[in-house]
């Protein structure tokens, strides 16, 4: 109801009229206030130019001194033009980004005490006198009023505070949707970047030079994937052999060193290293033998052929030095460099920047992302390395021989297949011995003196060095989808086939020399071929390799051509064909020209590329070559095949585009027409047509030249959107085609899956166009077609507008709205030059746009809203509007058109793209208020509220996309402002108010009262004044109110969370004055909250987090706790519930998002006017009171100090000894900006400096929510009015003590023991009256903190403590019920508490006896005497306690305790409580369960006593089908104790609730521990109770789980595990009671000995000294003789539950045999000489049973032994128990239902199979043989004689069972086992059938040995 409530009011509100408003007030009094408080700026915006980054030392240009095209030069303007950015400063509002100092070091922390307060076990010293008193506090006793009590207390909490809570307060853990991402700046495509240099090339003869042509290969795509690099490794002489061939070498073309670039990573790619060498004659194979059989290491004649060879070559290089024939080749595998593993781990995260997640997995979504990478270009601050491999270098020493027929590609790319799949290739192709040395490496960054593939300098580039490394362009194998943002024009030649087969003339060495002409003239080659290795640069020409006697050669070459800016029809390239001689023939030349061919570089102005099949021309050229036709090799057919390939950001070779670039061109220069497109001639009638035709195609051409040219694409577009154009005389108007193609072209790119979206779903692309690249379209080129117009629209323009662009070109870009000024008279020419404004030409199209166009404008509205902003900023920026009012800076009809857009926009948020529509309108309507009158931008928002609500049927998604919505808004620099929050009034409204949540609060009487309650209300005054915030509170009431989703209240909460953060992290709101306006500003989120308070999340259940509950599956739960214990018991506060339970329902707020409400409710109050405040509280009633104190009772145990597993053990000492928060400084505070909160606590290598610094952090925060809650307890018992404080004092002190129960720091607590002392004074008689309870738990709290190592602590709870003794003595005059609670809470805490410590608590006792002496007013009164007796009997029962705890299974010395707790049942009934909460932490279930049954019993022991009723337990005796040893929770007799004195029995759990309770808890405890049966007898004695109460809910649940108990039964049975069981002997002086005492211990199932040992080895190892403590390996008896007096020896045995035959009758099942058990047995074995083995005929066994003082499983793990017994087996018995064993295991594997093949096959392998014969066999032998000597052994031999007799039998139908279960393949194996057996049963028959004769006659009976 209230959410519907909540929905009309916002609908019905108009927001303030913001400039007026401002106007009006700032002209006022505020206008000094709002100057204090920050500035109020009219415009926060700025255009700005950055520079282009750029790689190189120049841009990228074309050649100098050439006139280019109109296209070329858009290209190379748009490639260097400045980055075009709009910045909007920020004034008082939310910070987007805060610099934290991350120098933040590890705080100095008090330690931990260097001694270690050890005692012995024995210990029972505790005259407290002989212990020196802790210091005490000064003025404890010092008479002071209440008031002036209360008045130091608050100064002392007000120093050195913390100023801003939520810098402590981690960041939300939510995907932050306010910040939009700035798209990465548009750069050149790098990929993955290897470095390889080249060292050492050589053979084992150097008798000519070599060269190298490396380039990168992909055998799957068969596709070459990078330009070649050339490199010469020759010695200088060798080199000089070719130096009348090589003019000059520049610098660039003695590289050895390439950086190569792969953008899609595979294990197919091959660096391929190709040898060429010197033309010579002969074939390859011929010029290769000297080097597979020569080596110059050889001496005598070989060395006279290398020298030959050498002259020979020599000879070859200088005749034929410009030639070059195919030599050898080398493949290297790329794999191991890249390392696909790594790649699939790391693109993703390139993703995640671009907000998409990559997914991982097979080799085909590798490639994906690796495609996905192509769109981006990787620089120094983004680079994700893919190949993660270290420097690696290779020796190779091999070379494959160069085919002279196999040398395409083609043959390449299979050479290579056969090379991966094996070796074979070697033996195929022969191969040369050599050496090649080379180093592959990961680039580096900033590689110095490098050159780019057109050989510019890239930064850095030094002097210094002597070759230079090369980039090497990559052709990737794919689309990469990278706008071109440098100038690069390069074309790649490949000539690939010539077939002269049919030629007569002689032509066999042939070679191609390849020209760039610039026309037909020998003269026109041009110097644009890039030089190979050692040469120049540029060349005119280059010559392919040589294959020796070849008429139709392949050829490999790759020519790399500079291609001119300017391309005419002359440009093409020449073929000339050669026959080259290598034999030297008098008067005859080199070369013979035996052919000509030619390609043209343009064909309709548009460039060629591609294969072609050329004819070759046989004669010589004529000097028309293009025009006449010459005689044709085989009459005009193509025998010439070339590839023509070009890499360049000017040529689009894309017909789409080359149509729209060239139309749109022939508008802005003086062209002729017809003009010439393709194959078709425009003429200037059908330019218009035609130019719309081509706008509406363009989003028809291919996708990868679209995007590479895309920047000059829309910004041609947008230029025909607002261009005036008149064409032959008529206006034409392209906008709505302009636009039309840009939605095409945004939707095309959208939808496209290779091209990546960040985290609102905008594509990379078009978001980085907007935010570097897009300006408003240039009025420059407002030029008009010819007709009789032109010339004086010509002279118009430069008259008008030539002085003012010069003007605009200072100031910004261009400037679109100068439009010709009076100066033109012509109106004609006015119409046609009245430019549009972009802004409102973009608006109008959007709004006029239909069908499928307007459905993907509102789709990927985001576009065009972002180009909407940025023009209205170009447009405001450069008409300089920013002094105007931003009333009149826009058009009405503008305004008009806006509104329709959000509209419209708001209208699609039903649609599945809705979360993205909403966000992108979220944030155009967040830049307009930067741009806009501000009023209609609120109208706006109010209009699109009211509009969603209409359309969105889920509150959820209404309320969760509003959320999304504001939540940007409200993100914006000027918030505060523009929530106008200077206007808050820190002491009352204007005027009163109705409130939400005023029905509580109707008792307020007075106007004024009223007007202090309206400003913690949402009013309609409130919402139209601070409107932002206001609708923000609406949408988070309405979410908390209404049945929402968790998620959805999560997000409205951190909205706010989010906002207050910023507050606090921004400087500008540090001042006080500032942040109580600003608190004031929030004050109606306290009412919300109070509203909520039923459905936040009570942290004090302790159930939180999932985990926890998982550890706590067995512990006792809250109800029971509640029924049984009371809360005296629990040190946590669990049982503590909320003053006003009734009102309470079940929460539903998650613990995250109440937590972070939470903060912000205690942000509130720690920030606004304390004096505001407390008239609040004055005012309120007390049920209002009471919620509030219940809201701080949650924040305690919410804010509590939680100590994280990772953080070192040092720290934790923090939440006793945090340093006062004056000591913190700007470094401490979650660094937000640089991680997230989540993220950062799930990393798990943060160093330790990190992890100081969260602890410090998360304690700081821990004191600073506590003193806040503190303070507002303070303030309530101050203020609240005296008729209701009596009822608050109780909910004050249950505040109090939980905060005392939970981890907290010393600075927080000295004020809280303060703070609670001021209480004791002021209202003590009241607190022992009426507040036993709480005084019961405060006992406990305080006295827990006198154990406390810290010093300051344990004196300020020793003053409480003694001050609580003193003010219940002085308020009844005896303090018995004082004592009864400090002695329980003593009791309770020992059996809990890891903290507790012996040393520190006897000092406290020790002080409070001082205090005691010291009082002088209390001297004449008997209370001294009573504080000491009290002290000397509280340190006896501790000294008790503390013994037990020094052994870790709580073990309880049983007649010590019986001496301390008799007298108490209420202490015992703890301490069982306390055992069972141990044992359920180490998943002791059972051990906890019966603790619990124990409890039960004692209960029923005097229940029994007090009243006779027939359906409750007969005390403790009713449990002995539970357990055994219940019977000793018997009570003594009634003369000893009787239940109804004073103090005894007289806790809640000892009723018969309790008692159910109690066994309830048990039950489920039995069940965790698997002991189903015993869950059964539990209910036993529950049931009757139930039904006698009728309780047929409890009884239908009860029976549910018994029947789930034995289904468990049935289940489970046999599969369970009990325990495993060793006997622990101590000995040794060191020990004291325990030395020679024996224990059976406890463990759980499947301990080993070595586990148990290494344990106890450790436990005791801490005590005694490491090297003190000894453990005995074997089980023999201890000689203590032998033993070390100054060690403690500790055996171990490993024992196994024992029964007499009888037992066995009843105890049938597996649980039986494992329950209640109390004797156990191990096994010595030793010969009678001492050692432990020996042979079969001396082999004796010693079988030792041991009997336990209880049974298991009992209350603890561990039970004295108190008798045990010994019997001695000779060597025949131990035979005889060896086979029964053996027989037994044989019937067990074959009589298996259903049978197990493997397991019977096991034990027949152990009993006949081949290797164990001698096993049986030879126990046979040694005592079968023969009949012994000695009569008395007759029974023995014949008692193993049938033993044999039985087992081969039993072997038998083994092996019979096994041939029913083996497979077909196991028949060998089973003939294998059955011969096996024939075997044994023959050896063994002769002494199976030996009978005894004697056996009959009458024989002595032997008794076995007995030791005892």
């Amino acid at each position: 109801f209230q959410c519907c409530r909540v929905g009309t009011l916002s609908e019905k509100l108009d927001p303030v009229d913001f400039e007026g408003f401002l106007m009006t007030r700032l002209n006022n009094s505020d206008s000094e206030l709002a100057q204090e408080l920050g500035d109020f700026p009219e415009d926060d915006l700025d255009i700005v130019f950055t520079p282009k980054e750029c790689r190189t030392l120049q841009p990228s240009m074309p050649e100098d001194g050439v006139e280019l095209d109109s296209h070329v030069r858009d290209c190379v303007q748009t490639y260097i033009r400045e980055w075009l950015i709009e910045m909007f400063h920020a004034a008082l509002g939310v910070p987007h980004h805060f610099v934290v100092s991350q120098q933040a070091g590890p705080r100095q922390v008090p330690g931990l005490p260097e001694e270690a307060s050890r005692t012995t076990l024995t210990s029972s010293d505790f005259d407290l006198r002989s212990l020196q008193p802790d210091p005490r506090l000064e003025n404890l006793l010092r008479h002071l009023s209440p008031e002036e009590f209360e008045r130091q207390n608050e100064e002392a909490r007000r120093t050195n505070r913390h100023a801003e809570l939520l810098a402590l307060y981690p960041a939300v853990d939510e995907v932050s949707r306010e910040i939009r991402p700035v798209p990465d700046r548009p750069k050149e495509h790098l990929g993955n970047r290897i470095l390889v240099k080249l060292q050492t090339l050589r053979f084992d003869i150097e008798i000519e030079p070599l060269f190298a042509c490396i380039a990168l290969y992909d055998i799957k795509e068969r596709k070459k994937i990078s330009e070649n690099f050339h490199c010469d490794l020759n010695p200088d002489s060798l080199r000089g052999f070719l130096r009348s061939h090589t003019p000059s070498i520049d610098l660039s073309t003695q590289a050895r060193s390439a950086v190569f670039s792969v953008t899609y990573p595979s294990s197919d790619i091959y660096l391929v290293i190709k040898i060429e060498k010197v033309l010579q004659q002969g074939e390859i194979g011929d010029c290769a033998e000297p080097y597979m059989v020569l080596k110059e290491s050889e001496a005598g004649k070989t060395k006279e052929k290398i020298e030959k060879l050498k002259a020979q070559a020599e000879s070859f290089c200088q005749r034929l030095g410009k030639y070059r024939m195919p030599f050898a080749w080398i493949p290297i595998s790329l794999t191991n460099f890249f390392n696909l593993s790594t790649l699939e781990r790391e693109i993703p995260e390139a993703e995640g920047l671009n907000g998409r997640k990559g997914s991982t997995g097979d080799k085909r979504a590798t490639l994906l992302q690796a495609r996905r990478l192509s769109e981006r270009s990787l620089s120094s601050e983004d680079t994700y390395p893919v190949s993660n491999f270290k420097t690696i270098s290779l020796t190779l020493n091999t070379f494959f021989k160069q085919e002279g027929d196999r040398l395409s590609d083609e043959d390449l790319f299979k050479f290579l297949a056969d090379f991966k799949r094996s070796s074979s290739l070697q033996r195929r192709v022969k191969t040369l011995p050599g050496t090649l040395k080379l180093e592959i490496s990961p680039a580096p960054e900033n590689l110095g003196y490098c050159l780019t593939p057109e050989l510019l300098p890239v930064k850095p580039f030094p002097e210094n060095r002597n070759r230079p490394h090369k980039e090497i362009l990559e052709f990737p194998i794919r689309e990469v989808y990278v706008p071109h943002t440098i100038y690069r024009n390069l074309l790649y030649v490949y000539p690939q086939r010539l077939n002269f087969a049919n030629r007569p003339a002689s032509a066999r060495n042939i070679t191609i020399k390849i020209q760039f002409m610039c026309g037909e003239d020998p003269s026109c080659a041009m110097p644009v071929i890039f030089g190979k290795s050692s040469g120049p640069e540029f060349v005119q020409e280059i010559y392919t390799a040589i294959t020796y006697h070849n008429k139709s050669p392949d050829f490999y070459e790759e020519v790399k051509i500079k291609l001119p800016a300017k391309l005419t029809e002359k440009h093409h390239l020449l073929f000339t064909f050669y026959h080259i001689s290598c034999q030297p023939k008098q008067g005859a030349s080199v070369e013979t020209a035996i052919g000509y061919s030619w390609l043209p570089i343009l064909l309709n102005d548009r460039l060629q590329t591609g294969c072609y099949c050329l004819p070759v021309a046989l004669d010589k050229l004529p000097f028309h070559y293009s025009i006449h036709s010459p005689e044709w090799v085989e009459g005009h057919k193509g025998v010439f095949g070339v590839e023509v390939q070009a890499v360049s950001s000017v040529h689009t070779q894309d017909n789409h585009l080359e149509k729209f670039f060239t139309l749109c061109h022939s508008l802005e220069s003086q062209v002729t027409f017809p003009i010439r497109l393709m194959d078709q001639k425009i003429t200037e009638a059908a330019l218009e047509h035609e130019l719309k035709l081509s706008i509406i195609c363009l989003n028809s051409s291919r996708l990868e030249p679209l995007v590479l040219f895309l920047h000059l694409v829309l910004d041609k577009l947008f230029q025909l959107a607002v261009q005036p154009m008149v064409i032959a005389g008529q206006t034409a108007n392209f906008s709505q085609f302009a636009f039309e193609s840009v939605v095409a072209i945004v939707n095309s790119l959208h939808n496209s899956k290779d091209l990546s979206k960040d985290q609102h779903g905008r594509n990379c692309l078009l978001a980085s166009y907007v935010y570097y690249v897009f300006r408003l379209p240039d009025p420059q080129r407002e030029v008009v077609k010819p007709g009789n117009i032109g010339a004086r629209v010509a002279e118009v323009f430069f008259l008008s507008v030539g002085s003012k662009l010069l003007q605009s070109r200072v100031i910004s870009c261009s400037n679109p709205d100068i439009t010709v000024t009076q100066t033109a008279t012509d109106e004609e020419v006015k119409s046609i030059m009245s430019s549009k404004h972009f802004h409102e030409e973009l608006a109008l199209q959007m709004v006029v746009s239909t069908g499928m166009v307007r459905e993907s404008v509102f789709k990927y509205a985001w576009f065009f809203f972002e180009l909407l902003i940025k023009s209205m900023a170009q447009y405001v920026h450069n008409i300089e509007k920013q002094d105007n009012p931003r009333r009149s800076r826009f058009s009405d009809r503008f305004k008009d058109d806006i509104t329709t857009i959000v509209s419209v926009v708001t209208s699609e948020i039903e649609s599945e793209q809705a979360e993205k529509i909403n966000i992108s309108l979220a944030f155009f309507l967040y830049d307009l208020l930067s741009l806009m009158d501000r009023g209609f931008v609120f109208n706006l928002i109010k209009h699109y509220c009211n509009q969603l609500s209409n359309k969105l049927n889920s509150l959820s998604t209404l309320i969760s996309m509003r959320l999304e919505f504001l939540r940007i808004l409200c993100s914006h620099e000027n918030y505060l402002n523009l929530n106008l929050f200077f206007m808050t009034s820190a002491s009352a409204p204007a005027s009163p108010s109705p409130s939400l949540s005023s029905q509580n609060s109707s008792s307020c009487s007075s106007f004024q009262d009223q007007k202090i309650a309206g400003m913690f209300d949402l009013s309609a005054e409130y919402r139209q004044q601070h409107f932002l915030t206001g609708l923000l509170f609406t949408e988070l009431a309405a979410a908390l109110d209404a049945d929402c989703e968790g998620w959805v209240q999560r997000k409205a909460v951190s909205a706010i969370l989010s906002l207050l953060s910023s507050h606090d992290l921004d400087p500008r709101c540090s001042k006080k004055e500032v942040k109580i306006k600003i608190a004031a500003l929030y004050l109606p989120l306290v009412g919300i909250i109070l509203d909520s308070l039923p459905q936040l999340h009570d942290f004090t259940r302790r159930t939180g987090n999932p985990e926890e509950e998982q550890d706590s599956a067995g512990a006792i739960n809250q109800n029971v706790a509640l029924a049984i214990a009371g809360n005296q018991f629990n040190l946590r506060s669990s049982g503590i519930s909320l003053v006003s339970l009734p009102y309470r329902q079940s929460a539903t707020l998650g613990p995250d998002t109440t937590r972070n409400l939470l903060i912000c409710f205690l942000w509130i109050m720690k920030n606004a006017d304390q004096n505001l405040i407390q008239k609040w509280i004055a005012d309120l009633p007390s049920m209002q009171l009471n919620r509030i104190l219940d809201l701080l009772f949650i924040c305690v145990s919410c804010f509590e100090y939680k100590v994280s597993e990772t953080w070192p053990d040092s720290i934790f000492i923090f939440f006793y000894a945090l340093p006062s928060s004056s000591g913190l400084n700007e470094n401490l505070r979650w660094r937000k900006e640089q991680t997230h909160w989540r993220q950062a606590n799930e990393r798990q290598d943060k160093t330790k400096a990190e992890l100081d610094q969260e602890a410090l952090i998360s304690g700081n925060l821990a004191t600073e929510a506590n003193l806040i809650v503190l303070d507002m307890q303070e303030n309530i018992i101050q203020v609240g009015n005296a008729e209701c404080r009596d009822n608050l004092l109780g909910g004050v002190l249950k505040v109090l003590v939980n905060s005392l129960g939970c981890d907290q720091s010393t600075t927080y607590l000295t004020h809280c023991f303060a703070t609670l002392r001021a209480l004791i004074a002021k209202f003590g008689d009241f607190l022992f009256e009426e507040e036993v309870e709480q005084c019961a738990d405060l006992c406990q709290r305080v006295l827990h903190h006198c154990s406390s190592s810290i010093d300051i602590t344990r004196t300020q709870a020793c003053a409480t403590l003694y001050l609580l003794m003193r003010y219940s003595f002085s308020s009844t005059s005896n303090f018995a019920r004082v004592k009864m609670q400090v002695t329980m809470s003593l009791a309770s805490l020992v059996g809990k508490s890891p903290e507790f410590n012996e040393e520190f608590l006897r000092r406290s006792l020790r002080t409070i006896l001082a205090y005691a002496e010291e009082d002088a007013d209390m001297q004449a009164t008997p209370f001294p005497i009573q504080v000491k007796s009290f002290m000397t009997s509280v340190a006896f029962i501790r000294n008790f306690h503390i013994e037990m705890c020094l052994e870790q299974v709580l073990d309880l010395g049983r007649p010590k305790i019986a001496k301390g707790y008799q007298t108490s049942p209420d202490l015992r009934l703890t301490w069982l409580q306390n055992m069972a909460e141990k044992h359920t932490k180490r998943k002791c279930y059972t051990e906890a369960a019966m603790c619990l049954v124990h409890a039960a019993a004692l209960v029923a022991e005097y229940l029994s006593m007090l009243e006779d009723r027939n359906y409750l337990p007969v005390g403790s005796v009713s449990f002995q089908n539970i357990s055994s040893n219940a019977l000793e929770e018997s009570a003594v007799s009634d003369d000893v104790l009787s239940p109804d004195e004073d103090g005894i029995c007289s806790g809640r759990y000892f009723s018969e609730s309790g008692l159910v309770g109690l066994l309830e808890q048990a039950a489920e405890l039995f069940s965790t521990g698997g002991l189903y049966e015993t869950v059964n007898e539990v209910y036993k004695i529950v049931i009757p109770i139930l039904e006698a109460h009728r309780d047929f809910r409890k009884l239908t649940l009860t029976h549910s789980k018994l029947q789930k108990a034995f289904d468990s039964i049935i289940n489970k049975g046999q599969k369970r595990m009990f325990g495993t069981y060793f006997r622990v002997g101590f000995y040794g002086s060191k020990f004291g009671d325990l030395d020679e005492q024996e224990f059976v211990y406890k463990e759980p199932a499947i301990t080993k000995l070595p586990e148990i040992s290494h344990r106890l080895e450790g436990f005791y190892g801490q005590c005694f000294g490491e090297d003190a403590v000894e453990v005995i390996k074997d089980s023999a008896p201890v000689d203590k003789r032998k033993l070390d007096p100054n060690k403690a020896y500790i055996q171990i045995t490993f024992v196994e539950p024992y029964f007499d035959e009888y037992e066995m009758k009843d105890r049938v099942t597996y649980f039986e045999k494992n329950f209640n058990l109390c004797r156990f047995m191990y096994t010595t074995p030793f010969t009678m000489d001492g050692r432990p083995r020996g042979e079969l005929s001396e082999q004796y066994k010693r079988n030792t049973i041991l009997t336990t003082m209880h049974a298991f499983p009992y209350i603890k793990t561990r039970i004295n032994v108190i008798h045990k017994e010994e019997f001695i087996l000779t060597p025949i018995e131990v035979a005889i128990e060896d086979m029964r064993k053996k027989t037994q295991e044989l019937t067990a594997a074959t009589n298996q239902e259903p049978p197990d093949a493997k397991m019977l096959q096991m034990v027949l392998q152990g009993s006949v199979g081949a290797t164990v014969n001698q096993g049986p066999l030879e126990v046979a032998q040694v005592f079968l043989a023969e009949i012994p000597a000695d009569p008395k052994l007759y029974r023995h031999h014949n008692k193993l004689r049938l033993c044999f007799k039985e087992f081969i039998m039993r072997c038998g139908e083994a092996v019979e069972k096994n041939k029913r279960l083996i497979t077909a393949d196991q028949r060998e194996y089973q003939l294998e086992l059955k011969k096996n057996y024939g075997k044994l049963k023959e050896n063994l028959r002769p002494m199976i059938e030996r009978k005894i004769p004697e056996l009959y006659k009458p024989v002595v009976k032997v008794h076995s040995t007995r030791y005892s």
